[in-house]
């Protein structure tokens, strides 16, 4: 049997060489584990070769000593997040924002504790909380270094919403995977479909909208969503089509491998200068002096 075991430190593979069926009921996705077995390296990397299998009941474990968190505070960033909503000058925008940010509150707790990827990057609880303050802080700076040449609450709306369906299409309770409707519908789909509810509700509260939402913005709103994958063959409908969608999917391409690669370095195992080969990559990483580990350490 393959095992992956993990708890908020990270994760790390398992073999079950013997009495397979034994423990076939025990070895199961979400549960509370006591693993004994021995470490062996294999193809360069640590490995659990498990002999002994014990369930734990939930009232003999801790459940936050097993799920992964950011190292930042959430609460910060929500509040760091509703300033630069609360900056923005276009009415249509900020409404339509206010009303998905700011005003739902089933969708401002999803989003306190949704990861932002399964795996690749931020891939921990208050993850995509994390991803969208980084990459909002780039496009502020990048809004001002352009000037008129971008619309900068378009901009921010597509770094508050371009991942926004993956707080429905990823689970996350304990550990991440794909809903059914992440499965079949996907983000950045599900991102569309909110903008459209929120679009009508906000059309339906008298006054809380200058006019009916204007239907430039309204497809601008849905195209930075839908192009920010940036090319077919990465998931996108839609290649970039604006200016604005083009620096959306650039700062969140950029922003989730620094995530990724960071977490990579650190993580790594190995002594000196250059970190283990990154299959994703495809390439060695040099590792900051700070960030190397002298032989024999773990």
């Amino acid at each position: 049997m393959n095992v992956v075991l993990l708890d908020r430190s990270g994760e790390i593979e398992a073999r079950i060489w013997e009495d397979v069926p034994r423990y076939a009921s025990t070895v199961v996705r979400d549960n509370f584990i006591h693993v004994e077995g021995r470490v062996q390296s294999y193809q360069g990397r640590r490995q659990i070769v498990i002999g002994r299998v014990q369930a734990l009941r939930e009232d003999e474990v801790e459940p936050k000593d097993y799920i992964a968190e950011g190292t930042l505070d959430v609460e910060g960033l929500y509040a760091e997040l509703l300033g630069f909503l609360a900056s923005m000058k276009d009415p249509y925008y900020r409404a339509l924002c206010e009303s998905v940010l700011r005003d739902d509150p089933e969708i401002a707790d999803r989003v306190k504790r949704a990861p932002a990827a399964k795996s690749v990057h931020h891939a921990y609880k208050g993850g995509l909380l994390e991803h969208v303050v980084s990459i909002t802080k780039i496009l502020d700076g990048l809004a001002t270094h352009y000037g008129k040449t971008v619309d900068r609450d378009l901009l921010f709306l597509g770094g508050f919403f371009h991942d926004i369906g993956k707080i429905w299409e990823l689970s996350y309770e304990r550990t991440t995977d794909y809903t059914t409707e992440g499965k079949l519908i996907g983000h950045l789909v599900m991102g569309v479909e909110l903008i459209e509810r929120k679009i009508a509700e906000l059309e339906s509260i008298p006054g809380r909208l200058p006019g009916k939402f204007p239907i430039e913005k309204r497809l601008l709103a849905k195209h930075v969503v839908l192009a920010h994958h940036g090319e077919l063959e990465y998931g996108s409908p839609k290649r970039p089509k604006c200016l604005e969608a083009l620096i959306v999917h650039y700062v969140d391409d950029l922003d989730s491998k620094m995530n990724a690669i960071s977490k990579f370095i650190e993580a790594d195992p190995s002594p000196g200068e250059f970190t283990q080969m990154n299959k994703l990559y495809g390439r060695f990483f040099f590792k900051p002096e700070g960030m190397r580990k002298e032989s024999g350490q773990g």
